[in-house]
């Protein structure tokens, strides 16, 4: 009895010192929290870019000051840089979709016909930049007026800008997009870094009245809080925005990865985009020769990678996990899965056999293929959890929760090495650890019958950790071979 205690001492001490997952993350148990403030009515911001689109972290880009020309608040929109990226601080009261704003149509609801619109601004001018504000109207869905101008120069105080809408509007709108940018994206879409612009007073010319939700004094701002799982770099559009990735319905541990189906664009033409989580990048300012970084050292050639998923279509779709093998900063072999639907947990194997061994591995994770753009996609959602690589599993810094359930047990325990299993909902999988937490035995998809017996007395005697599968839940069960 003393004996069999402190070996379960000795496992416990040897997993809490020894724990460093193989893939990143891969159990999903980690996860950054951020929260941020934008401009009340304007959502869509370039804090959500400088979380999302790049690598590096860069510091948020649109952010309330109290140097306002009058009230208490203004807004600063900043072009900051990290390494070879470099990000615009912008603000917009609706999702453009497109890079082109004569195809922008939306925003806030508006019947006036102003003549032009003003405010007052500060500018730090960098190498010449400027700032550029956008004016969009629209009626019925369609864009009646699209109006983009710069404001700039070098201005510690503040100055005012007064822009005439020419040609002028010759419809009543219904509804209009207000738009500012910290640099000319027109001269330069990444913008020059250290360009500042404050803005505050923001109004139309030559009506009666103001849009109910133009904010135009930035005396408004609401807070958002993104979370998302670390190490891990996520591609989503602002759409997803309150949209939990983080969800409680895992595998093992507390949490998994949920991927929601998102309205991007493809040319300007509206089509679903997959949410991407991903361990590399594709750099920001790559000229059209775009290859994809990061990832982390790997450098077997022969392997499996493993993980459970779960996936919602919302029609004949599939989504996607791919690995992209690398020596050297070049590509050496893409392997993959495309994953049906599936209303349970399923477990998925991906063997591989290289030709050259690999100095990188990137895992890429899509909720819809590449392929699949039709708009009856959207909301398609993929769960996915547990994946690692089976040659170097994730090794949990605690000892697992010792799960029992009346219709679940594991006889003889102690044993010479030969176990039965019984579970009244049937077993999908086997893994057994040792005291490192090293997996040692690994057996999928065995008969699916409520007994099942498991040979490890290949195993030295000692105290080991099973845990089993039901496709829908995982049982941990501390077992001894003696």
């Amino acid at each position: 009895m003393k004996k069999n205690l402190l070996l379960l001492s000795l496992a416990f001490i040897a997993i809490t010192a020894f724990g460093q997952n193989s893939t990143p993350n891969g159990n999903f148990e980690s996860w950054n929290s951020v929260t941020y403030d934008y401009p009340q009515n304007y959502p869509y911001t370039s804090n959500h870019d400088v979380l999302y689109r790049y690598e590096t972290t860069m510091p948020f880009n649109i952010v309330k000051t109290q140097d306002a020309h009058l009230g208490v608040s203004a807004i600063k929109l900043t072009t900051v840089s990290a390494g070879t990226n470099r990000a615009i601080g912008y603000f917009i009261n609706a999702n453009p979709n497109s890079g082109d704003p004569a195809t922008w149509s939306g925003g806030m609801p508006y019947n006036q016909v102003p003549t032009g619109i003003t405010g007052f601004y500060k500018y730090n001018v960098a190498s010449a930049d400027s700032a550029l504000i956008f004016v969009v109207f629209s009626k019925a869905g369609h864009n009646i007026g699209t109006y983009v101008s710069t404001i700039g120069g070098q201005h510690s105080a503040y100055v005012p800008f007064n822009i005439t809408f020419k040609p002028a509007l010759t419809q009543t709108p219904d509804s209009v997009i207000f738009a500012a940018t910290s640099s000319n994206m027109m001269l330069d879409e990444n913008g020059v870094a250290g360009s500042i612009l404050i803005l505050d007073d923001v109004s139309f010319t030559g009506v009666a009245t103001q849009p109910a939700m133009m904010n135009g004094g930035f005396e408004s701002w609401q807070t958002e809080t993104q979370t998302t799982p670390a190490t891990w770099i996520m591609q989503n559009s602002y759409d997803q925005r309150g949209n939990e990735i983080r969800t409680t319905d895992a595998v093992k541990g507390e949490y998994a990865m949920e991927l929601k189906t998102y309205m991007g664009e493809n040319n300007g033409v509206p089509a679903v985009r997959g949410e991407q989580a991903s361990t590399g990048y594709y750099p920001d300012n790559c000229g059209g020769n775009c290859v994809q970084k990061g990832g982390f050292p790997y450098t077997n050639k022969k392997d499996t990678l493993t993980f459970w998923y779960k996936y919602a279509p919302t029609s004949n779709v599939k989504a996607e996990v791919y690995m992209n093998f690398k020596k050297n900063g070049s590509s050496i072999r893409w392997e993959g899965r495309e994953l049906s639907a599936s209303t349970q947990y399923q477990f998925v194997q991906i063997p591989f056999d290289l030709m050259e061994t690999p100095d990188t591995v990137i895992i890429n994770i899509q909720s819809l293929r590449w392929n699949d753009d039709m708009l009856s996609a959207l909301g398609s959602v993929l769960t996915i959890d547990e994946i690692q690589f089976k040659s170097q599993p994730i090794l949990y810094t605690r000892l697992p929760a010792f799960t029992t359930r009346d219709q679940f047990s594991v006889f003889p325990n102690p044993s010479a090495g030969k176990f039965r299993i019984r579970n009244e909902a049937g077993i999908s999988q086997v893994i057994v650890y040792n005291m490192l937490g090293k997996q040692v035995f690994s057996k999928s998809n065995p008969d699916s019958q409520k007994l099942n017996d498991i040979d490890l007395t290949r195993l030295k005697k000692g105290v080991y950790f099973m845990e089993i599968y039901d496709g829908t839940k995982i049982y941990t069960e501390k077992i001894v071979i003696q």
